[in-house]
């Protein structure tokens, strides 16, 4: 059984499962990845989860004993990820599954894991919640070529400043902030050129979230 939790600072949240079930949605986020409709960035930013989820089934992440008594406790294995990032990766998920056949299980799994998520959602603030769910299920127009790195750039701002449950409040601003059309996506590809012509290099060798992010407080 699939299972979240926001994290205690609001960061992100927790995707907890036996290794079973972990198993399944690792083999559901690959599969529709595979025949992905968008660029070859939009899909490894898919797989990131997919990445991770293998991370948690293999018992590179976190671990915790869920169970009220000696009777039913159980050990689930966990990941870690990011609001912004998780929203955008079920968003586009959902994308992929509707370009292509599905099974019961994959379906399964996509509803399983999106309804956990909105759980979370309501459970970090009820007053955003609808806000967030909305961003989620509507198709983002991910076809911009800066899409993945403006995702990137996003996330890192989201988990910058006071270090609290307050941060949730900025996460509609900072999702609408990648959106193609906005000033701040806008802003942010003129001077990701800008740079990249400035280093003679591709504007996706600017891309250092991976290394040079700020640590996060979950």
């Amino acid at each position: 059984m699939i299972i979240t939790e926001p994290t205690e600072n609001a960061a992100g949240v927790i995707i907890w499962g036996d290794y079973w079930d972990l198993h399944s949605l690792h083999e559901t986020i690959s599969e529709l990845c595979e025949e992905a409709p968008f660029g070859v960035d939009i899909q490894e930013t898919v797989l990131g989860l997919a990445y991770d989820i293998r991370h948690a089934y293999q018992r590179g992440r976190e671990e915790k004993e869920f169970g009220f008594d000696v009777y039913d406790k159980v050990t689930y294995r966990g990941c870690k990820v990011l609001w912004p990032i998780i929203l955008f990766q079920i968003n586009v998920l959902r994308q992929f599954a509707s370009y292509q056949p599905t099974t019961k299980e994959q379906q399964a799994n996509l509803y399983k894991l999106e309804s956990c998520i909105e759980q979370s959602i309501n459970d970090t603030d009820k007053n955003l919640a609808s806000e967030c769910i909305e961003w989620m299920r509507i198709p983002l127009p991910v076809s911009d070529k800066y899409y993945s790195l403006a995702l990137s750039d996003a996330a890192k701002k989201y988990v910058l400043g006071p270090v609290s449950k307050l941060r949730f409040k900025k996460l509609i601003s900072t999702l609408r902030s990648i959106h193609p059309w906005s000033d701040e996506y806008k802003a942010f590809a003129t001077a990701l050129e800008a740079e990249a012509s400035k280093q003679g290099c591709s504007p996706f060798q600017l891309d250092d979230l991976s290394s040079e992010g700020p640590e996060i407080i979950w």
